[in-house]
């Protein structure tokens, strides 16, 4: 059985939207962080980052989440969810699942620490604003690549969706998927309408 270790809006949304796109069996186990049920040992021995997500797949523990959905897509042989590797498009779509993970949530991310997570004296104003200088020039790369498009590989759905649409999941969170985005905002919507989305950040 495939265990999806799950805390809210952290980036195992990716990882049980997957899932659902694929029609997995699979439980869910939710970590509480006040209670830094990601800092104990049982969940270390598992991911040793004490981050979320993680998975045990069998005998398998893995985290990181473009690994854990690589890992899944490949195992259940869901070509639908990639162009045919090898072509063009199949570079473009990587492209957009590195971007996702590698430079838009890098940006996000900082924007949560010195907003939210981090105590309020431990925020630094500086960083919290390279950050949103930095999601919105992202932003802005997406919305025009989204132009005359439904999804990022063009009219079909794909792995860069899911790992992109959690961006835009925290970025609307955080009040920075404005108007100055249409395409994004429209994007954004059609991927929230998916009821593999739905049950992810249920």
């Amino acid at each position: 059985m495939l265990t999806i270790y799950h805390g809210a809006n952290t980036r195992s949304i990716r990882v049980i939207w997957l899932a659902e796109e694929l029609g997995l069996a699979y439980e869910i186990k939710t970590l509480k962080f006040l209670e830094k049920e990601h800092k104990e040992p049982a969940y270390l021995a598992i991911n040793p980052l004490g981050k979320l997500p993680a998975i045990q797949d069998d005998d398998l523990h893995l985290y990181e989440s473009g690994a854990i959905c690589d890992h899944l897509i490949a195992k259940a042989g869901a070509t639908h969810l990639e162009p045919e590797r090898g072509t063009n498009q199949y570079a473009l779509c990587r492209q957009w699942v590195y971007f996702a993970e590698a430079t838009l949530m890098a940006s996000i991310g900082s924007i949560a620490q010195h907003t939210v997570i981090r105590a309020e004296e431990d925020r630094i104003a500086q960083v919290r604003d390279e950050a949103i200088e930095s999601t919105a020039k992202g932003l802005s790369i997406l919305e025009a690549a989204l132009k005359d498009k439904d999804y990022l590989c063009g009219n079909t759905f794909s792995l860069a969706d899911i790992m992109t649409g959690y961006d835009l999941h925290l970025a609307n969170l955080f009040g920075q998927l404005t108007d100055a985005y249409p395409n994004l905002k429209a994007y954004h919507a059609r991927l929230s309408t998916r009821p593999g989305f739905q049950k992810a950040v249920a």
